[in-house]
C-alpha cells in the first residue's frame, strides 16, 4: 500500500508540477499579447493625433492659398511690388527733402560771438539735446 500512495503522490506532484509550468507559460504569453497589444493601441492613438495635426495644417493652408488667389491679396501685391494704383485712386507720394537747412545758434565766448551751423546730418542727437540744454 505504500508503494500505491508513493505512486499516486509522485504522479499527483508531477501533475500538479506540469500545471503549473503551463500556468505560468500560459500567464506569460497572456502577458505578452496584453504589452503588445497596448503598444498598438498607443501607436494608434499617436497616429490619429498626428493626422487630426495634419488635417488642421491642411485646412491652415487651403485658407492661405484662398487668401494668396483672392483679389484682395493680387490688388495689395500690385501695389506694393507693381506702384499701381485702382482707377478710382489717387496717389500722394511724399518725398523727404534732402537739402535740410541748417540751424543757426549763436555762442558767447569771452573774446567775441562765435556762429555754429548744426546739420543734422553731422551732429549726433546726443550732441543736438547736449547743445540745446548746455550751451
Amino acid at each position: 500500500m505504500k508503494n500505491k500512495d508513493s505512486n499516486s503522490s509522485w504522479k499527483i506532484g508531477s501533475v500538479i508540477f506540469l500545471a503549473i509550468i503551463i500556468f505560468g507559460f500560459l500567464s506569460f504569453s497572456l502577458y505578452k499579447e496584453f504589452s503588445k497589444k497596448k503598444m498598438v493601441e498607443n501607436e494608434i492613438e499617436a497616429l490619429k493625433e498626428q493626422a487630426e495635426k495634419i488635417k488642421q495644417e491642411n485646412m491652415s493652408l487651403e485658407e492661405r492659398i484662398a487668401y494668396l488667389g483672392s483679389q484682395d491679396y493680387q490688388k495689395i501685391q500690385a501695389k506694393d511690388k507693381l506702384d499701381l494704383q485702382d482707377p478710382n485712386e489717387n496717389v500722394v507720394v511724399i518725398t523727404q527733402d534732402l537739402d535740410i537747412p541748417t540751424q543757426k545758434t549763436e555762442e558767447s565766448n569771452t573774446s567775441n560771438n562765435v556762429q555754429h551751423n548744426y546739420s543734422q546730418e553731422k551732429t549726433s542727437n546726443f550732441l543736438k539735446w547736449w547743445n540745446y540744454f548746455i550751451k
